[in-house]
């Protein structure tokens, strides 16, 4: 994961908790099945990749961006 990306969420961890309800309470669960959608797709192109045998260095850097964004929508 890239230093930047650590950072992002570091700070995440550290905001307060919501007291009321906003707009972003709304807005995540799209984004999370946004971020789910794009894992399916990436793993999709994995299979394909595999099955023809591709570059390892590309399937290895697709397995991880696959990981991180199951992980970032929450699954």
């Amino acid at each position: 994961m890239s230093q930047a990306v650590c950072e992002i969420i570091s700070c995440e961890r550290l905001r307060a908790p919501r007291a009321t309800a906003t707009w972003s309470d709304a807005l995540e669960p799209r984004v999370r099945d946004w971020l789910a959608t794009q894992a399916v797709i990436v793993e999709d192109w994995l299979n394909q990749l595999v099955a023809a045998n591709a570059d390892e260095q590309l399937i290895g850097l697709l397995c991880q961006h696959a990981a991180f964004l199951r992980e970032a929508a929450g699954n």
